[in-house]
């Protein structure tokens, strides 16, 4: 695989501050910042968190360094990511910031903006069905006011993380009628916390639907796929990693992409979008072709 432009863009450093109250730090000092990833679990106490940081090296390109925690509760966390400092952090959490506020129910104008086809997508957030059109599914967002079914649960840990960092900022950007878009320079004045999700981060990098991760095949693309960004691991080079810590690794260089500029948003800022480190999203990420095998005699 070789580095497109868009991901040697996706290692500059991001240098822009803003005059909002959670970004009034200048975003930038070198090897200061610390990009976070959080994989959310069902388990109270299973939290992963990953940071990045950014170093110079021999060659003089940028690497991010990986710091891979021990799992722990949302306090644990929490406390963690706030000791580096309001000004020095950027977070992505793969969990919903939030319900859904059912804005393509039946009715509603923005399925028509969208050309969704009738009764689907009903129940589904903005963000998620752009992603499903593409090939990106998601789980379901329970609506506000909805009772949770046990399956979802886990959600509760994302919300409570979100809450807990809102003073860091929740991203949302001025979407213009938009419901995608680059996030540009300077994104971080709309906030330092985002949604994003490390299935579609994968796909986003690679350009297309790796195998089940779970498989040697796809579990070396995603590995791969970090590594061609730059990410350092200098134990074991991510072989070592289990499956969420390499998902919060993914979203810890979405958190960098919303930094340098360098990522794009999904979806309606008023329920909440998703980020993913690639400038422009493709239509459609397509599976592989399964490997060739010969007929037996």
């Amino acid at each position: 695989m070789s580095m497109s432009s868009s991901s040697r863009a996706a290692r500059r450093s991001p240098s822009s501050a803003s005059d909002e109250p959670w970004s009034t730090t200048p975003l930038y000092r070198w090897g200061s910042m610390r990009y976070c990833g959080i994989d959310v679990s069902a388990k109270p106490g299973n939290q992963q968190l990953v940071t990045l940081h950014e170093r110079r090296a021999t060659d003089r390109t940028v690497e991010l360094v990986t710091t891979f925690y021990a799992p722990g509760d949302v306090d644990a966390v929490v406390r963690t990511v706030l000791g580096f400092g309001r000004g020095e952090v950027v977070v992505a959490i793969d969990a919903p910031v939030g319900p859904r506020l059912d804005l393509l129910a039946a009715g509603e104008p923005l399925r028509e903006q969208l050309a969704l086809p009738t009764g689907r997508y009903e129940r589904s957030r903005v963000c998620d069905a752009l992603l499903f059109q593409r090939k990106l599914p998601l789980y379901p967002v329970p609506a506000v006011g909805q009772a949770l079914a046990q399956w979802e649960t886990w959600m509760t840990q994302g919300f409570a993380l979100f809450d807990a960092l809102t003073d860091l900022g929740i991203y949302r950007p001025p979407a213009h009628g938009r419901v995608m878009a680059p996030v540009g320079d300077g994104a971080v004045q709309h906030g330092r916390v985002v949604e994003t999700y490390p299935d579609a981060v994968f796909c986003a990098l690679l350009g297309h639907r790796p195998s089940p991760k779970r498989t040697p095949w796809g579990l070396q693309q995603r590995i791969a796929a970090l590594k061609l960004r730059g990410v350092v691991d200098a134990d074991g080079g991510l072989w070592h990693r289990t499956l969420d810590e390499l998902d919060a690794c993914a979203a810890a260089y979405a958190a960098y992409t919303l930094a340098t500029g360098a990522g794009s948003w999904v979806g309606d800022p008023r329920e909440g979008v998703i980020l993913l480190p690639v400038p422009e999203l493709a239509d459609s990420y397509e599976k592989l072709p399964p490997p060739e095998r010969a007929a037996l005699a």
